[in-house]
């Protein structure tokens, strides 16, 4: 009866036009995408591991991890910058401002994100930073993708910010990875055993044309919502409020994929690639225990800058408990079956796969502490309070990497597997303290006094 009162909730609830409406409307579009994306991601690299050679599946997720951290970098904070500044824009009717910025921001990162691609290829060709890739052709035909994925994330940013959830998701999260299956698909029957850089050449193709979708849809929605004026700047403000997400932009970066980029620097020549490929497959997996709280950053974030915005204070604490307490229930069946299939799964991607179980468990430890904080690190960065994030992720780094450089040589990827999980579980304590002292927001599905 329970369950079905719940429902009938949920499919009255979806049907009005308020704010619960389209709160629910938003939640349901964010679920069904991040599914669909897990099990399509999931497929993806199944294709990818079984139709290459371990060595050049790792060649191909080192430097495409090489390209995702320059390109979380350059946009120089202006994606972060928007999630906030649109909703509170848009409130105040500040249409000039909305399309000064986006105009602003667009040429911006394009200009600042090839000029670090074509620093990071002078550097990257000539210094061997990860070991076993011997084409170097391999590391241009990545770095190329670096202007392509800054620009995608800040598009994302406007859309999230406009509330077009699932518009936000499909490009990245749906279109690219069912291309990048296809192409590499296609590239085995054709020439039998693709290697890493066509893989990357894929990627690289792909990801133009997700690029290509993600501003038409960028373009439509704000000519939707937002009234055609003048378009206004602020320059100056902008840079500086941008720029003070950089050092969060930077500590992201490392935290989350400085573990693949050391095993490629530190392990030898015969093992790094093998040990990327493995540590991949097991962090992918784990990683999904994070789709809940996923679905809830995408949807709590302009909902919360615009609720706090406007002091209602008690209706977003109510919002807050309500999503976490839904991210907690979705994860938890993840956790047991990750815990109990976990090997048989890993098995799957093919012969030797299954060496990362316990790998796989261990980062598993990580991530229960990431989903049971809640949507920290968004609420942080939502109320002016984004310092601290800092703060907690600084600590965080500093673990990961003193942990990486004690453990790699003596416990190769369980090793790192410890230093990831627990400098994630670290950096989401030391923000939960902030956010708790400091708004008293509680994130997590918990009861407790702040």
């Amino acid at each position: 009866m329970a369950i079905k009162k719940i429902i009938q909730n949920y499919r009255s609830g979806v049907k009005e036009d308020s704010y619960k409406g389209k709160y629910l409307k938003n939640l349901s579009s964010s679920f069904i995408l991040n599914i669909g994306a897990v099990i399509i991601t999931y497929l993806t690299n199944l294709v990818l591991t079984n139709i290459t050679d371990k060595a050049e599946y790792g060649a191909y997720v080192g430097i495409n991890n090489m390209a995702n951290m320059l390109a979380l970098f350059a946009p120089m904070g202006l994606n972060i910058l928007i999630l906030r500044q649109l909703p509170e824009y848009k409130a105040k009717e500040n249409y000039g401002l909305i399309k000064g910025f986006n105009r602003f921001s667009i040429l911006s990162i394009f200009i600042f994100s090839t000029i670090i691609t074509l620093i990071a290829i002078l550097v990257f060709t000539n210094f061997d930073l990860i070991h076993g890739v011997k084409n170097k052709n391999y590391i241009v035909i990545g770095l190329c993708c670096v202007p392509l994925l800054s620009l995608l994330g800040y598009f994302q940013g406007v859309l999230n910010g406009l509330k077009h959830i699932g518009k936000a998701l499909i490009g990245e999260k749906i279109i690219r990875p069912l291309l990048i299956a296809a192409g590499s698909t296609l590239l085995f029957f054709l020439y039998a055993n693709p290697d890493g850089g066509d893989l990357l050449s894929v990627f690289l193709v792909s990801s133009i044309i997700v690029l290509a979708i993600a501003y038409f849809l960028m373009q439509r929605g704000l000519k939707q919502e937002i009234p055609n004026h003048q378009a206004e700047y602020q320059r100056i403000s902008w840079i500086k409020q941008g720029w003070l997400f950089v050092p969060l932009s930077a500590l992201s970066v490392i935290n989350s994929r400085i573990d693949i980029q050391m095993i490629g620097m530190i392990m030898s020549e015969k093992e790094a690639l093998n040990s990327i490929a493995l540590f991949n497959v097991a962090n992918k997996a784990a990683m999904g225990l994070g789709l809940g709280l996923l679905i809830s950053n995408y949807v709590l974030g302009p909902s919360a800058s615009e609720l706090f915005h406007t002091g209602q204070q008690e209706r977003l604490q109510n919002i807050v408990t309500k999503t976490s307490r839904i991210v907690m229930l979705l994860s938890l069946p993840l956790f047991l079956g990750l815990i109990f299939g976990g090997y048989w799964l890993l098995g799957l991607y093919g012969p030797g796969y299954n060496e990362a179980y316990p790998t796989l468990l261990i980062l598993i430890f990580g991530q229960f502490v990431n989903v049971a904080t809640g949507a920290v690190g968004y609420l942080l960065i939502l109320t002016k309070n984004e310092k601290y994030t800092i703060i907690g992720m600084g600590v965080s780094v500093v673990i990961n990497i003193s942990l990486n450089l004690m453990l790699i040589g003596d416990y190769g990827i369980e090793g790192v597997a410890v230093a990831t999980a627990l400098s994630l579980a670290a950096w989401n304590l030391i923000m939960l303290y902030y956010l708790v002292k400091k708004t008293g927001i509680n994130p997590t599905p918990f009861k407790f006094n702040g």
